[in-house]
């Protein structure tokens, strides 16, 4: 996994790790985001390949595939 060094970044992947595949909406408001700030961190998390998409759609889950 790519070093996380943002605080909201490695709060998002910890909500992922401890709570399982989740929509960003459910993520945003536990930490009590915006839509604009969570769409950001979440696209953010997606380019590095810290994050990916899980089954079903929309969900975001810890991209564990990374070596």
């Amino acid at each position: 996994m790519p070093k996380i060094k943002d605080k909201t970044e490695l709060q998002i992947i910890e909500f992922l790790g401890e709570n399982g595949p989740s929509f960003m909406g459910e993520v945003i408001k536990e930490l009590q985001l915006s839509y604009t700030k969570g769409l950001m961190y979440f696209n953010s998390l997606l380019s590095k390949g810290a994050i990916k998409h899980s089954d079903p759609p929309l969900q975001y889950e810890i991209n564990h595939d990374l070596k």
